[in-house]
């Protein structure tokens, strides 16, 4: 990293990469099992033209597990929806919309420490699709935020985007593993920049350059209260 001394070692990214290797309670486990049934179901739906009669079926079945699920009191639930914002280097990123293994919504990436900087491996299904067979760029500006996010962790505090500038070269096909890597730039006072790119093989498809602005763990924690404060909403 240039022009700052922070130890790279440290950072939320670390804990969180270490955190996946912590055993699962049985709770997690089966969230990360429904979440997974949901991905293979999503995939078939957007991919396929269903017989009538099975669509029916599944959306009356959904329909009454989502009536047992909205019947059940009220919880307050565990973890942090991004990496970058979370105000200490501990906590589940399970609900994360592009890295939680239990959120049905993300792909999910998988993040791996490379030498002073964040690998991130994804395959994107055809729920992400944007023009035929690709990703849409949307959900690859959403996987630099958090890759991104991830990296200027590494500068040792939390932050928040401040700016995201995404330069597409070439197509990023979906179906198949692509890597995304991100490097933590250096650090101006509140100032995090950081770098990235996206590879399908050695085939460069999108660049990215991103500014965090730090936030100061105490303002996470109190963002973190207020949240508990918003009730479940009633559907």
């Amino acid at each position: 990293m240039a022009g700052d001394e922070t130890d790279v070692s440290a950072g939320w990214a670390a804990a969180f990469i270490a955190g996946e290797q912590v055993e699962l309670t049985p709770l997690r486990a089966e969230k990360r099992r429904l979440a997974d049934a949901i991905r293979r179901a999503t995939e078939t739906l957007v991919s396929s033209d269903l017989p009538l009669e099975e669509v029916a079926r599944a959306a009356d079945d959904l329909e009454a597990v989502a009536e047992r699920f909205e019947a059940l009191p009220a919880a307050e639930y565990e973890g942090f929806g991004e990496l970058a914002t979370a105000p200490r280097a501990e906590g589940f990123f399970d609900r994360s919309p592009v890295l939680g293994r239990a959120n049905p919504i993300a792909p999910p990436l998988v993040l791996e420490r490379g030498e002073d900087q964040i690998v991130a491996t994804a395959t994107f299904g055809s729920a992400y699709e944007g023009p035929p067979g690709c990703v849409h760029g949307g959900w690859i500006a959403a996987s630099f935020d958090e890759v991104l996010g991830a990296a200027q962790s590494l500068s040792g505090t939390g932050g928040m985007t401040a700016f995201l500038h995404v330069d597409y070269r070439s197509p990023t096909p979906l179906h198949e593993q692509v890597r995304f890597e991100g490097d933590l730039d250096r650090r101006e006072g509140r100032k995090v920049f950081t770098r990235g790119r996206l590879f399908h093989g050695d085939r460069l498809c999108a660049e990215a350059q991103a500014l965090f602005i730090a936030v100061d763990a105490e303002r996470f924690a109190a963002m973190e209260q207020a949240r508990r404060g918003i009730a479940r909403p009633q559907v």
